[in-house]
């Protein structure tokens, strides 16, 4: 299997990158182009030096040839070849191609003589390459003398000459262009930030917004890049994009805070439903104490005189009391609504309230509760929203026994809790010997409103609420389930760990 390693390349490096790539390659070949450009300008420069001087040659030695007036034609040839350094030779050939006059010391060789001739009567330039000569390059033109009637002016020009020009002319241009590319690379770069910036600032806040603290962080970018001119606010699609996002995380805060808002009322919702569920079993917890109250309230009023009896009854009437108060107090206390916050919670002491609150709904149903709390666990979180996850597990078990008593009369429900801690994590587990989670639906029961109970008998918001509350706690939660069998959850909440 092919591994791929991933580099991250942050937008202002790859386009600084692209862009100096672009300006190199375009600069490269501005160069190439305008030094061709420039060379072939040298060499039409050259080709007229060389046109310019053979012509003088030619018109100055005209009357001399005619009048054979050899002497004069080797000063007029001296004076010319002083004139110029890049001159490298100069000879004279009559019409017979015989030499006249010359520069050279020795004798003309023969194959430098029939290299170059006439065309048409007219000039022609070649470009001679050498071996034995003090000078490898030259250019070398033939020019007539009186349309060739009655000589020719073989000129040379030494070509290192007119490279050494050509040479500082090329590095004078090159330096100008590379001046420029330079200055171009650093408008690419000065550029990339201008681009890359804004879209960095936009990337950088994207990266930190946090859905759970949207509601109390600034989304607000900063928008430095718009600058005033002249009284004139400048900007661009970029400064748009920003505005344009900042709208955006403003609108997505605004829509958080009213889900939040939301779901805070549906958790209460879900838990005064519950309330009602538990309301048959806690008013027959209740009403029990209240008929023994009564009960010895009737015997005090007849035998007010009976001290020792009444400290008894009064007694008796104390226990009634308080176990009424208690059932209240744990009613009141599961029904408030509570802002979440996080902090140190006895796990016991939630699971033991829980149970308080749905032991008498469940008698009723021969459904009882086991659990296993021998050793105290702590966790971090907020104990009535623990509370009210724990009610409604419970509760869809509960529902869940209920339903397979319908089909089986003499079963005894069960359900059970076992606290059990691993590393820095504590599992939840609740079993019941419940109807099962049929196989198709077991992919949907944390989904919203799904519920498989009767019309009227299920919101199908309790486990979607406590799936998220499991959430909100940083834990999780998991379960397996038989048909006709059982359902057991394992709710996973981490420890609470000291600072």
């Amino acid at each position: 299997m092919r591994i791929i390693k991933t580099i991250k390349l942050p937008l202002f490096f790859k386009f600084a990158i692209i862009s100096t790539i672009v300006v190199i390659i375009f600069g490269s070949i501005n160069i190439y182009f305008l030094w061709n450009s420039v060379y072939k300008s040298f060499e039409k420069e050259i080709d007229k030096r060389c046109k310019v001087l053979a012509k003088i040659v030619a018109e100055k030695s005209l009357n001399l040839m005619v009048y054979e007036d050899n002497l004069s034609l080797y000063n007029v040839l001296d004076e010319i070849t002083q004139s110029d350094p890049s001159i490298a030779y100069i000879f004279i050939l009559n019409r017979n191609n015989e030499i006249v006059a010359q520069t050279f010391n020795l004798s003309i060789p023969d194959k430098l003589i029939n290299i170059n001739k006439l065309k048409s009567n007219n000039y022609n330039i070649e470009v001679i390459r050498t071996n034995n000569f003090k000078h490898p390059v030259i250019r070398d033109i033939a020019y007539p003398i009186l349309r060739g009637e009655i000589g020719t002016v073989r000129l040379g020009i030494v070509e290192e000459h007119i490279q050494q020009e050509m040479r500082e002319a090329s590095r004078n241009l090159i330096i100008m262009i590379s001046a420029f590319l330079i200055f171009g690379l650093v408008g690419t770069v000065f550029f990339s930030y201008l681009i890359t910036s804004p879209i960095k600032k936009i990337s950088d806040k994207a990266q930190k917004i946090d859905l759970n603290s949207i509601d109390t962080e600034d989304c607000e970018i900063d928008k430095k890049q718009i600058f005033t001119f002249f009284s004139i606010k400048i900007y661009d699609e970029l400064d748009i994009l920003i505005t344009k996002f900042s709208e955006m995380i403003l609108r997505l805060k605004l829509n958080y805070v009213k889900l939040k808002e939301t779901q805070s009322a549906l958790i209460q919702a879900e838990k005064m439903a519950s309330l009602g569920t538990l309301s048959a079993g806690v008013a027959h917890e209740i009403n029990n104490p209240i008929s023994g109250i009564k009960n010895c309230v009737n015997r005090i009023q007849k035998k007010p005189e009976n001290i020792e009896q009444n400290l008894k009854y009064i007694e008796l009437i104390k226990e009634a009391t308080e176990k009424i108060e208690s059932v209240v107090q744990h009613l009141l206390s599961f029904s408030r609504k509570q802002e979440f916050e996080a902090k140190k919670v006895l796990l016991n002491a939630v699971i033991e309230s829980v149970i308080t609150l749905t032991k008498h709904r469940l008698t009723n149903k021969k459904v009882k509760i086991i659990s296993n709390l021998d050793n105290e666990f702590w966790v971090n979180g907020s104990f009535n929203h623990l509370e009210q996850i724990f009610v409604n597990f419970i509760l869809n078990s509960f529902d869940a026994i209920v339903e397979r008593q319908e089909k089986e009369p003499d079963l005894e429900g069960i359900i059970e809790i076992k606290v059990a801690k691993n590393k820095q994590e504590i599992n939840v587990h609740i079993l019941d010997n419940g109807i099962g989670i049929p196989q198709n639906s077991q992919t949907k029961i944390f989904d919203p409103f799904f519920t498989s109970k009767e019309v009227g008998k299920g919101t199908g918001l309790g486990l979607s609420l406590s799936f998220n509350l499991i959430k909100k706690h940083k834990g999780d939660v998991a379960f397996s389930s038989t048909e006709n069998q059982g359902t057991e959850f394992i709710i996973q909440l981490p420890c609470y760990l000291e600072n």
